[in-house]
């Protein structure tokens, strides 16, 4: 009889200590889950990191700001004025690993005010290879320039008082350039654009025809920033 009460005593021990270890294992293993808030910020991040290294000057999807400085070179009729220093604000869109959107706005002055041209262009660059960080490129497209001339056949007290003619003409624009990706942000080149205004005439003071259009060319350097 004794050894029977000791045997049920030890089934009853075993028992209780498998519902006690059960229950421990239980309260570990429990799968982690993810609340919906943390899921989506997760993946945010993810794609953050993506895009950030995906990211380099004129890749696709990447929006590119340089500001350009250099020389102006006046052609044609237009050589009656001096070359000029020019400045420039350029935006390039990628679109894919060959072709962007390319826009600028540009100004420069000559001859002590005697002549400037304000421009508006918008075109196609079109990279053409890809040597390590080195990006050759040509881009064309067209704009609305807008040349400025001093009318001096008119009576005026001094060169400021002389009025201005001007007007917005039509014109294209097209050239080779070379760019050098610094980081993933941030690069530097060059590019020489030939630009060709489509005429137009307007009378001086003295009913002398003045032809409005003309030829130029730009040599810029530039350094800009992508994101």
């Amino acid at each position: 009889m004794k050894l029977h009460y000791v045997y049920l005593i030890l089934a009853a021990l075993l028992s209780t200590s498998s519902v006690t270890w059960g229950a421990t294992d239980n309260r570990f293993i429990k799968p982690a889950v993810w609340t919906n808030e943390e899921s989506s910020t997760h993946r945010t991040t993810i794609r953050g990191r993506e895009k950030f290294s995906d990211l380099a000057p004129f890749s696709p999807g990447s929006n590119n700001i340089a500001l350009d400085i250099g020389q102006v070179f006046l052609m044609g009729d237009l050589t009656r004025f001096s070359d000029s220093i020019g400045t420039q604000i350029h935006y390039t869109y990628g679109v894919s690993d060959l072709f962007s959107f390319d826009s600028a706005f540009s100004y420069s002055e000559h001859s002590d005010g005697k002549f400037s041209m304000t421009s508006l262009s918008g075109g196609m660059r079109l990279n053409m290879s890809w040597y390590d960080k080195i990006i050759p490129y040509l881009v064309f497209g067209l704009g609305f320039y807008r040349p400025s001339y001093k009318d001096w056949t008119a009576q005026a007290s001094g060169p400021a008082a002389a009025p201005d003619i001007s007007t917005l003409l039509f014109g294209v624009h097209a050239g080779p350039g070379v760019d050098l990706e610094i980081s993933k942000m941030v690069f530097f080149g060059a590019g020489l654009t030939f630009h060709s205004v489509f005429g137009a005439a307007k009378p001086l003071a003295n009913g002398t025809p003045l032809n409005l259009g003309g030829t130029y060319a730009t040599f810029l350097l530039h350094a800009g920033v992508s994101f």
